[in-house]
């Protein structure tokens, strides 16, 4: 049942005050974000909200480093658009761990690419060209785990940030495209498709509310057989923001998105000729070199190599813009 606004802000209230203790200053919003997940209840959402907070804690979290323009980390996948640093790909920099480049290898490609007219940045994905049992067979569930989060982190800490900035208001959500262009029988691969539930169940634990639309262009028939399995691992309020759609998205899209901040290949106007790669940078589509891991690229779990992981610990400028603000 919808809330209305004045039953909203008693809820709002009623988790603010339910949570005094803490010793760090939660915004509205990220309230927010927690009782909408929670269909607005609030002994639920104290409950997913706590053991976020302790998740962060325990996994240094909030420690993690993040690429910025004044630190100058190399990327963890490729960036267009943003007024915060310039546009740049994931590379075999030494600072990269060997899991990272391992696990991009093999995926069809990947951008964080620009915004939408909701000023939300939008994330773009060649789901379909996935080697989905290379993926599986060359990294681990740990290793994917850990490279999401760095990668969540930065679009929070970084991307988000900069999208506020330049909407004049709070951006907390991001729009998603899986182009699905390739897709075959060999894709679906149990072990793979256990990496994404490891992906959206870290997504809706402990980073829940901040998908605005996911489209799903050129989905094959045979996605539907798939998409029986994945929908079972999804929250109804995620479910509700998918659209899944053949060959007739351009029109969808173009609502969401405008034509010069989408890619020629989804219908757009954008090429980004002006960088390797162009909009979306491929290895499986060798629109990039492939990249390979050599001995200065640590073989660890992590994002990022250890000497860089532990610098975030003591280091404010190697770990970035914080996720929220230290109580005074």
């Amino acid at each position: 049942m919808t809330k209305t606004e004045e039953e909203q802000n008693e809820a709002l209230q009623q988790l603010s005050k339910e949570l005094g203790d803490l010793k760090i200053n939660l915004e509205t919003e990220y309230l927010k974000q927690f009782l909408i997940a929670r269909s607005w209840n609030v002994k639920a959402a104290k409950e997913q909200l706590e053991n976020t907070l302790s998740w962060r804690k325990e996994n240094n979290v909030d420690l993690h480093p993040v690429a910025t323009e004044d630190n100058k980390l190399p990327l963890l996948y490729p960036v267009r658009g943003f007024s915060c640093l310039p546009d740049g790909n994931l590379e075999a920099h030494p600072d990269i761990s060997s899991a990272v480049l391992r696990i991009y290898r093999w995926m069809g490609g990947s951008c964080l690419h620009k915004t939408d007219n909701d000023g939300c940045p939008v994330y773009i994905e060649r789901l379909g060209y996935h080697a989905a049992k290379e993926i599986a067979k060359y990294s681990t569930s740990e290793e994917v785990s850990h490279y999401h989060t760095g990668c969540n982190e930065f679009l929070h800490r970084v991307i988000m940030k900069d999208c506020s900035k330049k909407a004049g208001k709070h951006i907390n959500r991001e729009t998603v495209i899986f182009d699905c262009t390739g897709m075959g029988w060999h894709q679906f691969h149990m072990p793979a498709l256990y990496y994404i539930k490891a992906i959206s169940d870290t997504d809706q634990k402990y980073y829940p509310e901040t998908l605005n639309k996911l489209y799903l262009v050129n989905a094959p028939s045979a996605f539907v057989m798939v998409w029986r399995v994945v929908k079972g691992w999804l929250d109804p309020g995620t479910i509700d923001k998918i659209q899944i759609l053949g060959k007739d998205y351009k029109e969808v899209l173009l609502k969401q998105i405008p034509a010069e901040n989408l890619p020629s290949f989804l219908g757009g106007q954008c090429t980004c000729s002006h960088i390797s790669g162009g909009c979306v940078p491929s290895q499986i589509l060798k629109n990039i070199p492939i990249m390979e891991s050599n001995s200065d690229n640590e073989n660890v779990s992590t994002a990022y190599s250890t000497t860089i992981m532990e610098k975030g610990k003591t280091d404010e400028h190697i770990r970035g813009p914080a996720f929220f603000q230290e109580s005074k």
